[in-house]
């Protein structure tokens, strides 16, 4: 991911396909890291988005293999089914019981952002263009605190 000061930022699919699930590194690096490296940097976004700056050649895929991490937030969501509300493990899978009005409040409909989001993201997180409250909801405390419940 290049900033605007000629240096790169790096993520990783966590979740590959027609909209993958990504993780943004916090740093920013003048030469290419170790994969060493990259598993020691802390997560700084995550969220689904598409493939299209890979696809435009704006983002570059250095690495096919990422190792897994155990730091990756997998929030659940909420759905309507039947008019109703249902609470979801992060694969979209129901989980049984009801939706509690904490989980109302605090759970999200599953979205995606466009991968420029995350890009403007990154480079506001360094100071090289304003931060927006929307990035806020790409945060992995954001997606954390959605983590409500496990799968049943």
């Amino acid at each position: 991911m290049p900033v605007p000061d000629g240096r790169f930022g790096y993520g990783a699919f966590v979740i590959g396909g027609k909209c993958p699930y990504i993780i943004v590194h916090k740093s920013l690096y003048s030469a290419r890291p170790s994969v060493d490296e990259l598993v020691l940097d802390q997560i700084a976004l995550v969220g689904w988005t598409m493939d299209a700056l890979i696809y435009h050649r704006r983002w570059t895929v250095v690495l096919k293999d990422y190792p897994e991490r155990s730091d990756v937030p997998y929030p659940n969501w909420k759905v309507r089914i039947s008019g109703e509300i249902v609470t979801t493990d992060f694969a979209g899978k129901v989980i049984l019981g009801p939706t509690t009005p904490s989980e109302l409040n605090v759970l999200d409909f599953k979205t995606s952002r466009a991968p420029i989001a995350f890009q403007n993201a990154l480079e506001a997180l360094h100071g090289l263009s304003e931060w927006k409250p929307s990035y806020d909801e790409m945060t992995p405390t954001y997606a954390f605190k959605r983590m409500t419940r496990a799968s049943s």
